[in-house]
């Protein structure tokens, strides 16, 4: 089974596209700086809502961030693209590493959670329980922290860095 899928793996790190991905400096440097800033804007946008539920930015009414949001989906999107192109130039490092799917589930966790307040922020009639807010606010804060911290330690927790150098 395990040769299978590394088997499998090192045919993906051969096609034309993970090797442009991989050996190109310009493709794979774009594609981890357009992450790392969609990652910036959205996390920044989440740990703001994390704040406000918490009661530190109380001054502000959710509606406020309402503008945010749209901006927020579309570096969501961007996040998914350019995780993708990374994810094709090493797949094997990725595919192999539980930290990968640790830093994916804290992701979705964190987006779901997003969707649910942004439901409420529309829909005033949907809102957070105020005695769930702050549990609310520190969940999102733990999804989002946890997803950096697992995506900046995918660097150094792999134990496969190519598949095919196994054939």
């Amino acid at each position: 089974m395990k040769d299978t899928i590394l088997n499998s793996l090192a045919r993906l790190e051969e096609t034309g596209l993970s090797l442009l991905l991989r050996e190109s400096g310009v493709a794979f440097f774009t594609s981890l700086t357009l992450h790392s800033l969609a990652m910036a804007f959205v996390v920044g946008i989440n740990l703001l809502l994390a704040a406000r539920l918490l009661g530190l930015l109380s001054q502000i009414e959710l509606h406020k961030f309402r503008p945010y949001l749209t901006l927020h989906w579309w570096f969501a999107g961007l996040i998914f693209f350019s995780g993708a192109a990374l994810l094709l130039a090493y797949p094997a490092k990725a595919l192999t590493n539980p930290v990968f799917y640790l830093k994916l589930v804290a992701l979705s966790a964190g987006l779901l959670l997003l969707l649910k307040l942004q439901s409420s922020i529309k829909d005033p009639n949907l809102s957070i329980r105020p005695d769930r807010q702050k549990l609310f606010g520190a969940t999102m804060i733990a999804c989002w922290v946890t997803t950096i911290f697992a995506g900046r330690f995918l660097a150094y927790t792999n134990s496969i860095l190519l598949a095919s150098s196994f054939y």
